[in-house]
């Protein structure tokens, strides 16, 4: 009975997970403006975007995933090590990857390594930067930007020896995603990074560095202005006393997810990791707040295994509860019937490969049902799917790609380009298929 109590009080799921599979989502993913598309095999569909919130349906019991969320983690420690001994010189890419093939799937598939393993909030941000700051907290600070440049240098060169496909860098402004297409074990891969978010200024920066990048997500014209143009602008602005206004456009797509920033090419990609790197210097309204964050799914210098925040809950419908009471009070009755198993796993970022292999999982065991939180400064990262499938919507293409058996180092995703301009808001899994909920961006 107090389960069953207890159950009333979840959010999640639907109440129609039980139902036949045959019919589509309820009306509660399909409404504000959200779209749904099919895809055959039990490969989910993969989002870009970091998520903060999974929360998971299923109809047996899900506290395995549990087990292997927080247990597992502990047993790819000893991997790290190994692969950090050996992670200079010719000798990395051979210890690389045997470190990373003799991993096994359930050990290092659900977590993923991060640095730094916490991030220091504004208040204590502001304390240790302030001009009354000991030398002790500069030298902490000092030694804290170090260990994160040494981090970002040993990640970033794993990623140009192809031994890793895809990382994210998460910065309080915006979030940097690194892909690199083409399979691991190729000599040469061509590099893109996506800047999720940026402003007029960001911009500037960028071509004053020669940097070329694309706006695939803005349709706005007035941004394809040189330098010199808006610089002499700004002058005008100037003289006359903000009489003469710049284009509403220009300023109207910043820190929107139309201001995303592709940046295509080994040589492009290599003038952002330069900048980034030492941001400090370039990006001054980074140097008020923490180091940012770097997301991977093997392991690198000086990283740590961040393990996400799981809870297991047990719900059983209001329609079920009376004949539950009745069946407890018999010898005979099954106290499972009409029990629904939910998961929900929170963290700060939760990376798709983790999305992905959760998903793999909980469909070897039967259907499920899953809704995401998505990260508001990581929308827009799926135009990253447009250089797989272009500006095309094409189903015949989509079905060529979808024969690619590992997409950005994930051998359990698919991609669809419905995907291209939205992020998925649900998922629901049922005799070997997915129905996918898509939220506009």
């Amino acid at each position: 009975m107090d389960k069953a109590l207890k159950g009333l009080a979840a959010r999640e799921p639907s109440s129609h997970l039980f139902d036949d599979c045959s019919e589509n989502f309820t009306s509660t993913s399909t409404h504000s403006g959200c779209s749904q598309c099919n895809i055959v095999g039990q490969k989910a569909p993969l989002d870009f975007t970091l998520k903060t919130v999974m929360r998971i349906a299923a109809s047996s019991s899900v506290n395995w995933i549990y087990r292997l969320i927080t247990n597992g983690s502990y047993n790819s420690v000893s991997n790290h090590t190994s692969l950090c001994a050996c992670s200079d010189g010719q000798r990395t890419s051979h210890c690389s990857r045997t470190h990373i093939a003799s991993t096994s799937f359930c050990s290092t598939a659900l977590n993923s390594w991060i640095y730094p393993q916490s991030t220091l909030p504004l208040s204590l941000m502001s304390v240790l930067t302030s001009p009354a700051a000991e030398k002790v907290e500069m030298d902490f600070l000092k030694k804290r930007q170090l260990s994160w440049e040494e981090s970002f240098r040993s990640l970033y060169y794993l990623f140009r020896k192809n031994l890793c496909s895809i990382f994210y860098v998460c910065t309080s402004q915006f979030v940097v995603m690194f892909t690199a297409d083409g399979d691991s074990g190729r000599s040469k891969r061509t590099c893109s990074a996506y800047v999720s978010r940026s402003t007029r200024g960001l911009r500037s920066l960028f071509r004053e560095h020669d940097l070329c990048f694309s706006m695939p997500l803005c349709h706005s014209k007035v941004e394809q202005l040189a330098t010199e143009d808006l610089v002499e602008l700004s002058e005008i602005e100037k003289h006359n006393l903000g009489q003469t206004r710049r284009p509403s456009s220009l300023s109207d797509v910043d820190n929107t997810p139309q201001s995303l920033l592709a940046f295509n090419g080994n040589k492009d990609v290599h003038g952002l990791y330069d900048l980034l790197l030492n941001y400090r210097s370039f990006l001054t309204f980074l140097t008020g707040v923490d180091i940012p964050v770097l997301y991977s799914p093997i392991p690198f210098q000086n990283a740590a295994v961040s393990v996400p925040e799981v809870r297991c809950m047990e719900m059983r419908p209001a329609n079920h509860i009376a004949d539950s009471i009745k069946e407890d009070s018999s010898s005979g009755g099954d106290c499972t019937a009409g029990l629904c198993y939910t998961l929900e796993i929170t963290d700060a970022y939760i990376p798709p490969w983790i999305i992905c292999n959760i998903c793999a999982l909980l469909g070897s065991q039967g259907r499920f049902e899953a809704s995401f939180v998505t990260e508001s400064t990581s929308i827009g990262l799926n135009a990253v799917l447009e250089t797989i499938f272009g500006k095309s919507d094409s189903e015949a293409l989509a079905s060529e790609v979808l024969e690619k058996t590992d997409i950005f180092g994930m051998s359990e995703a698919t991609v669809t380009p419905h995907l291209r301009l939205g992020l998925l808001k649900s998922l629901k899994y049922c005799n070997g298929s997915y129905t996918a909920s898509i939220s506009p961006a």
